[in-house]
């Protein structure tokens, strides 16, 4: 019987360098593994981006120093046209300032040139099936000091209000500055270190709810999730360690959703159905994260009590255009109206998007036309205002604008 490994496809790499001997000699040496198919190259950091775009890669290798543009700002104008993408860095010199701001800007792998290319082939191999690369410069993890909690903005399709808030954890690197979890939790996974900041961030999290119940005495509902690890929720000692954090904020167990992915639930799933039941008991809520990202199954709705089951991001993505997608969207809708259960859309950029999910029915929704993750403070903001929804807004200023011509 063939390996499973020999099926799989080669990873699809567009290299950017601007050296062109460089360039010529890491893609002989990249096209010498199977494993890897260079489609296409590029010597400036617009090219990259436009071949790229063109090509659509698993993989972008692209040299840290570029004519028109550093590697930063490279990264991000590619998730901004191909969020999927992973990007690994390479760089010439030994300035470490060069992986710090690479990854910030969301580079899952950094390779100094002078190395074998050996370490570049393992890089692209590990970004490309979903891991982050730690190199030794990189194999570090965060002090619970360091870390800080941003929220990001749940809001009622229907009217654009905040129903609550989404608790992501970020890293205030003294280097590196503001990472992203991509950049750290991998490591921290591997390490076990996951859980003790799942704790963390849920106790961030709980007290934050409470200081905003105290400040907006007059919100209803206001509620907060908070991501948990496989390990966390895996933890028979989960269930007390989250009801001691809920009660020294003294905040209702309604008012906490703690979300899982679905691939929390493929490993040992009675025994994390289980776990995952003596939470509701208690109180908490439970939200089925990314649903139809993987392997989704009704089923999993059905076995375990969630309150909360998530739309994927990558469906979101294809509305308006995809009626298939749409009909899923109505078809996920009807199940949570069955079960009671709130329906959240996920990675919301546009209105088109907007609109089409209330046209679907989907009551609440996330994403950046609303609001990215950001502070407290800026939180404070958010939920003095009425309405988030771009259409409500504009409808909210042309009545004020209304009501003083009439002054």
């Amino acid at each position: 019987m063939a390996d499973a490994n020999s099926k799989r496809l080669p990873v699809r790499v567009v290299v950017v360098d601007d050296h062109e001997m460089i360039l010529q000699s890491v893609v002989r040496l990249l096209t010498a593994d199977s494993k890897i198919d260079v489609v296409g190259t590029a010597l400036t950091g617009a090219d990259g981006i436009e071949v790229a775009s063109q090509l659509k890669p698993d993989v972008v290798v692209i040299d840290y120093h570029l004519p028109d543009m550093d590697a930063p700002e490279a990264i991000k104008l590619l998730h901004a046209q191909l969020p999927d993408v992973k990007i690994v860095t390479i760089s010439g010199n030994d300035r470490p300032g060069s992986f710090y701001d690479s990854a910030r800007a969301g580079s899952l792998a950094w390779v100094r040139k002078t190395r074998a290319i050996q370490e570049l082939r393992v890089a692209i191999m590990s970004v490309a099936s979903g891991e982050t690369y730690i190199n030794d410069e990189m194999a570090i993890q965060p002090n619970l000091d360091d870390l800080v909690v941003h929220y990001q903005p749940v809001v009622a399709l229907k009217d654009g209000r905040i129903a609550g808030f989404e608790a992501l954890v970020r890293w205030q690197h003294p280097e590196r500055g503001l990472l992203f979890p991509d950049a750290f939790l991998p490591n921290a996974v591997d390490s076990g270190f996951v859980q003790e900041i799942d704790q963390w961030v849920l106790g961030q999290a709980a007290r934050q709810l409470r200081t905003w119940r105290d400040t907006f005495p007059k919100l209803q509902g206001l509620f907060v999730s908070v991501n948990m690890s496989q390990g966390s929720v895996a933890n028979p000692q989960l269930r007390d360690s989250i009801q001691r954090e809920i009660n020294d904020a003294n905040i209702d167990p309604h008012d906490v959703i703690v979300e899982v992915k679905e691939s929390v639930l493929v490993e040992s799933p009675e025994e994390i159905m289980g776990l995952l039941s003596h939470l509701n008991e208690v109180g908490i809520r439970l939200a089925l994260e990314d649903f139809g990202a993987s392997f989704s199954t009704i089923s999993y709705i059905h076995r375990a009590p969630f309150d909360c089951v998530k739309i994927a991001r990558s469906f979101t993505r294809e509305l308006p255009t995809s009626t298939g997608t749409l009909w899923l969207i109505e078809g996920i809708k009807k199940v949570t109206d069955t079960m009671k259960s709130m329906c959240v859309a996920t990675g919301i950029e546009n209105i088109d998007q907007f609109q089409t999910l209330q046209e679907a029915g989907v009551e609440f929704g996330q994403g950046f036309l609303f609001s990215a993750a950001v502070k407290p403070a800026v939180c404070d903001t958010l939920l003095g205002q009425p309405s988030l929804a771009p259409s409500m807004m504009l409808l909210l200023e042309t009545n004020a604008v209304n009501r003083d011509d009439r002054k």
